[in-house]
């Protein structure tokens, strides 16, 4: 059994609002007055059955008050943005539609579906999967979700809002074949008069099983020297899937973004791009060009002199 934890930063508090299917981490937030943080924000998990799998985890009350919490389990797969939202599905679509029956949050030994948190209290709890021998091979994809409604917490029933915090677990039941995949786009704009310059890079997961991409774009001058480098966003991609990946400082959540301004000539960019530490490894390049647009106006105003000058010094001429 192998398990990927991340590391520790505080994860996004609001409505169902769960952008934690790649290495992304949330800083804390308010919502309706409760503050609450959860670690890790994903669970990456991956087993051949049969196996009992307990990962611990814990989740903190930053707030003065007292916080009941609902635990839930809710299915989702990846959205249609493609740039890692994801969509609650139902149970019944998965090749074990009683899986989620087998999974389980432990405070000790015991086996519960709700919890009250004291005032800046952080407790440990541990995640339970068991998968018996036959479970059927692929992944298996759920929110952990702990949830508690507003007027509860404030104490005041004028509110019904519903706040709520998640961790993703993304389950991969094996055996496991070698990751496959494919570029699906890497594209920018043929010419640009500055910068800084968008990069779409859309990437498939063919593979039965969800993978963590890694991967940078270097861009070089006309004269092959190397003058940026762009580091992409470590992301996971669901199993038979299509995510956009953008910049490591997600400048923009669906681009790969090269901050620099002033270009003149043309550029080369070379994306190195790998699905998983073994593999398989892509390449691509890519050529643009830029040139100041008021660097252009001015060359064409020169031009336009030079063309009017000689067809009045040529008309001269004629008329000697």
């Amino acid at each position: 059994m192998k398990i990927k934890n991340l590391k520790f930063k505080i994860s996004l508090v609001s409505l169902f609002t769960f952008y934690v299917l790649g290495f992304r981490f949330a800083q804390p937030a308010q919502a309706q007055n409760v503050d609450l943080g959860i670690y890790p924000p994903v669970f990456q998990i991956q087993s051949n059955p049969p196996s009992d799998i307990k990962i611990p985890f814990s989740i903190q009350n930053f707030t003065d008050s007292d916080v009941p919490l609902t635990i839930s389990l809710r299915p989702f797969t990846a959205g249609s943005s493609e740039n890692g939202n994801i969509t609650f599905i139902d149970t019944a679509s998965y090749a074990d539609p009683y899986l989620p029956e087998r999974i389980q949050v432990l405070d000790g030994d015991n086996s519960i579906g709700d919890i009250t948190l004291s005032p800046q209290q952080k407790k440990d709890l541990t995640l339970e999967i068991q998968i018996p021998n036959n479970e059927p091979k692929g992944d298996y994809y759920l929110s952990l979700v702990f949830t508690s409604n507003a007027d509860t917490i404030n104490n005041r029933t004028s509110s019904q809002a519903t706040i709520g915090i998640a961790s993703n677990i993304l389950l991969s039941v094996g055996p496991f074949s070698k990751p496959q995949g494919k570029i699906e786009e890497f594209s920018t704009p043929f010419f640009v008069s500055k910068g800084p310059i968008p990069f779409t890079l859309r990437v498939k997961n063919s593979s039965d099983h969800f993978v963590t991409s890694k991967g940078n774009i270097v861009i070089n001058n006309m004269f092959g020297q190397t003058i940026g480098k762009i580091n992409l966003l470590s992301v996971n991609i669901l199993s038979d899937t299509i995510r956009r990946i953008p910049d490591s400082l997600q400048t923009n959540p669906t681009e790969a973004i090269w901050p620099e301004k002033f270009l003149v000539g043309p550029y080369t960019a070379t994306l190195t791009l790998a699905l998983s530490d073994n593999g398989p490894l892509f390449t691509k390049e890519l050529v643009f060009f830029a040139f100041p647009l008021e660097y252009t106006i001015a060359i064409l105003i020169i031009i336009s002199l030079i063309i009017f000058i000689a067809i009045r010094i040529n008309h001269s001429r004629k008329n000697l």
